[in-house]
């Protein structure tokens, strides 16, 4: 795993669109999956900037998504409106292949049989995820099988209020649950991106990198994969016990 510890959110988003930026250098017709939050926003402001200058091509690409709430897909908060409203109504040309979720329908399983056949499709060249503040992966909560793939979720308590708090949501107006996928999904990319900002994540960065492997801390199965670069700032690495820098 290559651990990079930065000063704070800017630098992390730097690194973070290095990785990506990176990605598509090698390889123009490369298959990432992303996520979104605010792990990434700064992200992907480095990533339009890149792209309407002409500094990164992104027309062979294949752009997939992680996961995306049981919800109308123009609700505030959905992946869908994130996506658009961040990165692909912002850019002036566009992936090869774009793959969404679709959390409306009322048939989740063939929902769900159908994004497997683009999974299948779009092996993962750059596996990107965020760290949710219970070490959750995507909609992978505590106590996930490290065995699990795409499926419905029901988010925690703790997630709840993280998405309440990002979109400004009600309790009555946030989503309860996900089409996301699972944790042998996430570990099928060739290389994985985590990103992590802020003091509210730190103890679930120190779950992560130093507490056991278990399924009590879904992160932790990272620390299986060959290929990870896990990027946090400052704050979010003030519990650790070992100095990364």
């Amino acid at each position: 795993m290559r651990i990079i510890q930065t000063r704070d959110y800017n630098e992390l988003s730097k690194e973070s669109y290095k990785v990506i930026a990176d990605t598509l250098e090698k390889n123009e017709s490369a298959s990432i999956n992303t996520t979104t939050g605010a792990s990434y926003d700064g992200t992907f402001e480095l990533l339009v900037e890149a792209i309407n200058n002409d500094k990164i091509s992104i027309e062979n690409s294949i752009f997939t998504n992680l996961d995306e709430y049981v919800s109308s897909r123009d609700a505030s908060f959905s992946v869908y409106t994130y996506m658009h409203k961040n990165f692909y109504d912002l850019i002036k040309t566009h992936p090869k292949y774009i793959g969404l979720i679709d959390g409306s329908v009322a048939d989740v399983q063939t929902e769900i049989d159908r994004y497997n056949e683009v999974l299948k499709r779009y092996p993962r060249d750059l596996q990107i995820v965020g760290l949710g503040v219970n070490a959750h992966l995507a909609a992978n909560e505590p106590g996930t099988s490290f065995d699990s793939r795409l499926f419905l979720a029901n988010s925690d308590d703790s997630t709840i209020q993280s998405t309440m708090g990002y979109h400004q949501l009600t309790p009555e107006e946030a989503p309860t649950q996900m089409i996301t996928m699972g944790l042998a999904d996430i570990m099928e990319g060739k290389h994985i991106l985590v990103a992590s900002s802020g003091v509210r994540k730190a103890e679930a960065v120190k779950a992560t990198l130093e507490g056991p492997i278990n399924e009590d801390c879904p992160a932790s199965i990272l620390r299986a994969h060959p290929n990870v670069t896990f990027i946090m700032d400052d704050a979010a690495a003030s519990l650790l016990e070992k100095d990364y820098k």
